[in-house]
């Protein structure tokens, strides 16, 4: 963690990710919550907001549950 002074208070930061390190947890995160974990679960394990957690969840392509925890039913054709 980086740390810096802001208006007399001592703030906390988050070192930048690189765009593969990026990918690298958002797969990780994708696994755990494919394995049944919540986002709320997955974006407290990786230290995440959930709206961060839940963008970065659908920018590895997985597939969301729907709040009663199902997937959504495959296409009909």
């Amino acid at each position: 963690m980086t740390t810096a002074v802001r208006d007399g208070r001592r703030v906390t930061y988050r070192p930048r990710m690189t765009p593969q390190d990026r990918k690298a947890v958002a797969a990780r995160m994708r696994e755990e919550y494919e394995a049944g974990n919540s986002v709320r679960g997955v974006a407290a394990g990786h230290d995440l907001s959930y709206g961060t957690a839940y963008r970065w969840l659908l920018a590895a392509g997985t597939q969301m549950r729907d709040r009663a925890g199902r997937l959504p039913a495959p296409p009909t054709t």
